[in-house]
């Protein structure tokens, strides 16, 4: 999805989608490439007419925060446990 700044790894917004994107990059790259993903659907939150668009672009920005959460301190919040980060090989060691 072309955000107007560049494009989205995940067009519909699905975390599992930006996870499997990224799975293999740097921790400074995920990181990176999250807080870009994040600040692009917190853009089309503001954007968008539609009130569920928006909704589910909040809650993608507020997941893809928690992943930088984990990266950078190792803090799992309720929501990044459920994704099971450590599972699926991402490193939670401080940049």
């Amino acid at each position: 999805m072309h955000t107007g700044g560049g494009f989205m790894l995940s067009s519909s917004f699905d975390i599992s989608e930006f996870i499997s994107k990224v799975k293999g990059h740097s921790s400074e790259e995920i990181i990176y490439l999250a807080d870009q993903e994040a600040t692009a659907a917190d853009r089309i939150s503001f954007r968008r007419n539609a009130e569920d668009t928006c909704q589910h672009a909040r809650d993608y920005a507020l997941l893809l925060r928690d992943v930088i959460l984990y990266m950078r301190h190792g803090i799992l919040t309720h929501s990044a446990r459920q994704l099971h980060l450590e599972r699926v090989g991402f490193d939670n060691r401080p940049c």
